[in-house]
């Protein structure tokens, strides 16, 4: 018998069975919580347990505070990492730029010369020429160190020993350029001033350079560029902040205690420069070693990149070697030229100041751009030149203006200043800065040759016609060669580009070559199973 139930809409009959066994499920539902409800709490009470406390081993502890750590570490704001590790590396950048700013200072001093030399004259009683030889040898030393020994110190040693050891060599040569006064001798001018001083501030001029544009060094503070233009300016400060005290030290005991005095100032700053360069983090070698015979055969990537690279080093070398020996033709006679248009002897020895001021302005001005997006190192080669031959044709036409002189003074100025700048931020982009040393000192070479022709040339038409119009009008013709010649600079790949194109290179050997071997191997089977 079915069980009809009414619904609002229709009738749904459900069976017997099924109304029996929802009754029987609600029943014992019922019987349950009664049970429970009537259920009283027990009052005994948990006996204390006799056993010691479980205590975690301290290792245990440890590892579950690690854990702990980690865990927080997870969690935390990454901003807090960002922030530290700035912090971090803008500290090291920090001590890297001002040990390698204060190293060139140090050394620059190289270039306070002159302030010894009417004391020698008078003390050993030798000509200028002799004396000028001794600064021609330290500039020889100088390129030889950029060119040779500092690439092979830079691949071997770490910053801070090599600038210390710098310092350490260039007060040794100082002190025993002090002993010609003893010995009433030049040779020790020679030995220690020339080559001992000299080799020691090219090897530290090269590594200052160096730390600029490292990957780990000054360059993330400003940038490349302005880090480089700010390093090499402060060469010249070296000149401008110790003659004074060299001239002091000249007055109070004379030229052996101006010698001593600064070759035991240079020692002592050896420590500080050791600890700069340490807190900057410089603490592996700057450069690569040169490639051995035995490393193998080059990649066809990696030929191609030396056969692009060499006419580029070329047209930046003669770049240089112009714009260097136009700026050095004016700088090296900046009061003479003066002078030869009519200038008080007050303002013709302030022709130094105009030489310096204008220099440290090319160098970071010419830095800043190299570091702007629409400018960059090669338009700052081919514009700057440019710009100064108008100025310079200026002083070569006006013959008895004093600022035309001046003006013509500080166009070569930022002519000689730039070129410091620019030179390296272009090389380095196209050869990275583990093989940078290297190139730059090949291409440094054209500096060494202005140095010592430059200022010898404009001596000998000022000889030759009595004013320097001649000298004037051969700079101006440099420099437009110089422009030209970095106008034949091709554009060129960077480095980065020729890393990834020489890793994509030797992957696609090394794939190659195993598939060789495999078949070979393969080969090799087939033709011992033929020959059995």
């Amino acid at each position: 018998m079915r069980r009809a139930t009414t619904h609002r809409y229709r009738s749904i009959s459900i069976p017997p069975a099924v109304v029996a066994t929802s009754r029987a499920s609600s029943a014992e539902r019922r019987r349950g919580l009664a049970a429970s409800c009537s259920t009283k709490p027990s009052s005994t009470k948990p006996k204390p347990s006799t056993k010691p406390p479980h205590r975690i081993p301290v290792g245990e502890r440890r590892r579950r505070g690690a854990r702990v750590a980690a865990a927080a570490a997870a969690t935390a704001s990454p901003s807090d990492d960002i922030s530290k590790g700035f912090t971090d590396e803008t500290s090291r950048a920090s001590f890297a730029f001002i040990g390698a700013v204060l190293l060139n200072v140090l050394l620059g001093t190289l270039y306070c010369w002159s302030c010894y030399l009417v004391p020698l004259e008078q003390a050993l009683g030798v000509g200028r020429g002799v004396l000028s030889g001794v600064f021609s040898l330290a500039t020889i030393a100088f390129t030889a160190s950029v060119f040779k020994l500092g690439p092979a110190l830079y691949s071997r040693l770490n910053p801070a020993v090599i600038a210390s050891g710098s310092a350490l060599i260039a007060g040794a040569g100082m002190l025993v350029a002090s002993k010609a006064l003893s010995y009433v001798s030049v040779v020790p001018l020679f030995v220690g001033y020339g080559a001992m001083f000299g080799a020691a501030a090219g090897v530290g001029y090269g590594l200052s350079v160096q730390i600029s544009g490292a990957e780990n060094g000054a360059r993330s503070l400003l940038g490349e560029g302005l880090t480089t233009g700010l390093v090499t300016s402060a060469r010249a400060g070296g000149a401008f902040v110790f003659a004074p005290i060299i001239r002091a030290l000249l007055d109070a005991g004379g030229v052996q205690l101006a010698l001593s005095g600064m070759g035991a100032a240079l020692i002592a700053s050896s420590a500080p420069l050791w600890l700069l360069l340490s807190l900057g983090g410089l603490d592996a070698p700057l450069a690569d070693r040169k490639r051995d015979k035995n490393d193998g055969e080059k990649t066809p990537e990696e030929l191609e990149r030396d056969a692009q690279l060499k006419p580029a080093m070329f047209t930046l070398w003669s770049s240089l070697g112009l714009g260097s020996f136009a700026g050095l033709m004016v700088v090296a006679h900046a009061s003479a030229l003066l002078q030869c248009h009519g200038a008080a002897i007050g303002v013709a020895t302030a022709g130094v100041s105009i030489v310096s001021l204008f220099t440290t302005f090319g160098r970071v001005l010419g830095g800043w751009a190299c570091d702007r997006a629409w400018c960059g190192a090669t338009k700052v080669l081919r514009v700057v030149p440019f710009v100064a031959v108008p100025l310079m044709a200026w002083g070569a036409g006006a013959e008895s203006s004093v600022v035309a002189a001046q003006a013509a003074l500080a166009a070569a100025s930022v002519v000689y200043g730039v070129f410091a700048s620019a030179v390296p931020v272009e090389l380095r982009r196209r050869t990275g800065p583990r093989d940078f040393a290297r190139q730059y000192g090949k291409v440094y070479t054209a500096w060494g040759v202005a140095g010592l022709a430059a200022p010898w040339t404009a001596g000998l038409l000022y000889d030759a016609n009595g004013d320097y119009t001649a000298a004037l009008v051969v700079a101006m013709a440099l420099c437009f060669g110089s422009a030209v010649a970095a106008f034949l600079l091709k554009p060129g790949r960077s480095h980065e580009e020729w890393a990834a194109a020489i890793e994509a290179g030797k992957r696609a050997i090394g794939s190659g070559s195993g598939s060789g071997i495999g078949g070979g191997e393969v080969a090799g089977s087939g033709n011992v199973a033929g020959k059995s």
